[in-house]
């Protein structure tokens, strides 16, 4: 096994394509699939399969994925052994969609400031999920939107409380004083693992006996938009709709809801990448 065997691995995982692949590591695409069979022969495993034009990464190769990055990374500070006043390495963040686009930004644009030779690998998804490609090792540092979180196998810190607002559009000029409108409109939210949406629902029947009328859409984007429209209501962090409430497109209407959501930022507590981690977590915190 060659450490050009698993660069290569890695790269076809990222552009999903062997002749993309071969265009950036400067290969033939014959040298490149000679160099994936003589991995699959080296782990008695086949590795990539195609369906409808698609490459598909099999058992072997997401197990074979996180190990790769982990010998890879390794491998880049070997190279630079010698440049000991420089971080590098690459950090696998996993963030839902509020804090990605709304909180991270500046936190990364601070961090890439101070340490410009780290690379960021930066993926979306529910914070449920977020922990659990923590746990397994495919993700450094773990971002969630959560009540207080009780773990003894992970490292915690508690980003402060998020406010959060219900929303309507602007041009709906109804008073709402009362919950009401839950019966009259649909509640526009994301997926069902969402700990905003669990909480306002969870409050909705525990201190009102109502269930509201879901309508399930894949960004906060989507989502402000259909509300702006008129179509229905939302439950969302403040910080995601404060342009829109500035510029009258949405409107706050006050519910009885008690709110515990936090943001958190979850660490291992023994990580192959401890020195790259600290520092991101350092310039967070600080």
């Amino acid at each position: 096994m060659e450490i050009r065997q698993l660069v290569t691995f890695r790269t076809i995982v990222d552009t999903g394509s062997y002749t993309k692949t071969a265009e950036l590591l400067g290969y033939t695409q014959s040298a490149v699939s000679a160099q994936v069979k003589e991995l699959e022969n080296e782990l008695s495993a086949k590795l990539f399969d195609y369906s409808h034009r698609k490459l598909i990464l099999l058992d072997a190769a997401k197990r074979l994925l996180p190990l790769t990055e982990q010998l890879l990374d390794d491998y880049q500070a070997i190279q630079k052994i010698a440049q000991t006043d420089k971080l590098s390495g690459t950090l696998n963040i996993a963030a839902p969609e509020s804090l990605t686009i709304f909180q991270l930004p500046k936190i990364i644009t601070n961090f890439k400031r101070s340490y410009p030779e780290v690379q960021l690998q930066i993926t979306n998804a529910s914070c449920k999920f977020n922990q659990k490609k923590l746990i397994e090792g495919e993700a450094d540092i773990a971002f969630m939107m959560w009540p207080k979180i009780t773990t003894t196998s992970l490292i915690d810190y508690d980003l402060g409380i998020q406010d959060m607002v219900c929303v309507v559009s602007g041009e709906n000029h109804d008073s709402f004083d009362n919950m009401n409108f839950v019966n009259q409109m649909p509640f526009v939210i994301n997926e069902p693992d969402c700990s905003y949406r669990n909480q306002f629902e969870r409050s909705l029947w525990s201190d009102f006996h109502m269930r509201p009328d879901v309508m399930e859409l894949w960004s906060i984007e989507a989502i402000k938009n259909i509300v702006a429209s008129g179509v229905g209501y939302s439950y969302l962090p403040k910080i995601t709709v404060e342009k829109e409430l500035q510029n009258g497109l949405l409107r706050v209407i006050e519910v009885p809801i008690e709110n515990e959501i936090h943001a958190h930022m979850l660490i291992r507590k023994n990580s192959r990448k401890q020195h790259l981690v600290e520092s991101f977590v350092s310039g967070v915190m600080s």
